[in-house]
């Protein structure tokens, strides 16, 4: 008799030992996996700078002062958008400029607002 409880309990040592290994996740803390750089990167070039004057076929923004030669790299200009309008308020997500006053609904269409252009001071005569 003491043999085989001897031997049960090897087998059940050994039976939770097995168990212990094959689930990782209950003997030792996991690390969250790491952001890869290439999301990082991609979400970073998706974010459009203030002064961007038009969009690259790679989804890279160019700041060049004229279309010629902009995005000339990257593989030429999706979209243009130039200079803003002397009476813009807002710059949408994707960089068409708002010139309504009514801040209600502000570039809906064009994936929200990216950022508001603050009002230029004007001068009293």
């Amino acid at each position: 008799m003491r043999l085989q409880d001897s031997i049960r309990t090897t087998l059940l040592a050994l039976g939770v030992a097995v168990a212990t290994l094959a689930t990782p996740g209950i003997s030792t803390a996991q690390k969250p996996a790491a952001k890869p750089a290439a999301a990082t990167k991609a979400k970073n070039e998706m974010r459009m700078p203030r002064t961007a004057t038009a969009r690259c076929t790679d989804s890279t923004w160019s700041k060049a002062a004229s279309q010629q030669g902009a995005c000339s790299s990257h593989g030429g200009v999706a979209k243009w958008f130039g200079k803003a309008p002397a009476n813009v308020t807002a710059r949408c997500s994707d960089g068409e400029y708002w010139t309504n006053e009514e801040k209600r609904g502000a570039c809906s269409a064009h994936g929200g607002v990216a950022f508001w252009v603050k009002a230029k001071k004007t001068k009293k005569s």
